[in-house]
């Protein structure tokens, strides 16, 4: 299929996706409302008027959870098929992910998890969308933390450069991923836990590849998953992408 004739399909896909999205949400945010409502009313009401309060008190909390959920997904479902425009700045690759684990580390701590972290010995320049690269390698990182099933719990996590592109690799040994289910995890809607929306790997594959780069998996059953995210240098980006970028854009501070 030509070029154009998908990328047309591509745009028809987020414009039906928006206004989807835009009928569903209106219902179920006055949904949430009302639970909201409900749940206050019933708090406030006495024991002795009303015998099944705890059990009704239930019941709103329950439909409250629920349609959060439902608005994550649909919020999920509209920023795949709608991805926003990136925001690229010159930024260091060693930079993103020392941040990023700074973010987990109080949560990494709670839960017993050891992260053994090696950096690149030099900067690693990219250009890339910030806090959407960012966004993409805690949910790597939450995944992996998800997937840790033993008394010593790890998570390795290392920066360098390979076959002249940087890339992170973030290494669990955890319960690792069927082999059935390897071709298929970063699949749309395709999920293995009870109450997850197969959205998640599929968005974080979509922001790699937005940023010119790959995302390869490694798992071994009862042994752990790997998983590499590789990335082209600022000059490859460019290469990559001509006449789509300015010559000069705005630097970060990084180290």
């Amino acid at each position: 299929m030509p070029a154009t004739r998908t990328r047309k399909k591509v745009a028809d896909l987020g414009a039906v996706a928006a206004g989807l999205a835009h009928e569903i949400r209106n219902p179920l945010n006055s949904l949430y409302i009302n639970s909201q409502l409900l749940e206050e009313m019933l708090s406030e009401l006495p024991e002795r008027s009303v015998p099944q309060k705890d059990d009704l008190l239930s019941l709103a909390r329950a439909n409250l959870k629920v349609t959060q959920r439902l608005n994550d997904t649909l919020s999920g479902f509209l920023r795949f098929a709608r991805p926003p425009a990136m925001d690229l700045s010159l930024v260091d690759l060693n930079r993103i992910v020392e941040e990023t684990l700074r973010f987990l580390e109080v949560d990494f701590s709670y839960h017993g998890v050891a992260l053994k972290t090696r950096y690149h010995a030099s900067p690693l320049p990219l250009l890339a969308d910030e806090k959407q690269l960012k966004q993409a390698l805690l949910n790597l990182l939450l995944n992996a933390e998800e997937a840790l099933d033993k008394e010593e719990k790890v998570i390795r996590v290392s920066t360098g450069a390979r076959g002249g592109r940087p890339f992170v690799r973030i290494q669990d040994n955890g319960r690792g991923i069927p082999r059935a289910d390897r071709r298929q995890i970063f699949r749309i809607f395709f999920t293995t836990r009870k109450n997850g929306s197969g959205l998640g790997l599929s968005i974080v594959r979509q922001i790699i590849h937005q940023h010119g780069g790959t995302i390869s998996l490694r798992s071994r059953e009862g042994h752990g998953t790997t998983v590499t995210v590789s990335l082209p240098f600022e000059a490859q980006f460019r290469a990559m992408y001509p006449g789509r970028l300015p010559l000069a854009l705005p630097p970060r501070a990084d180290r």
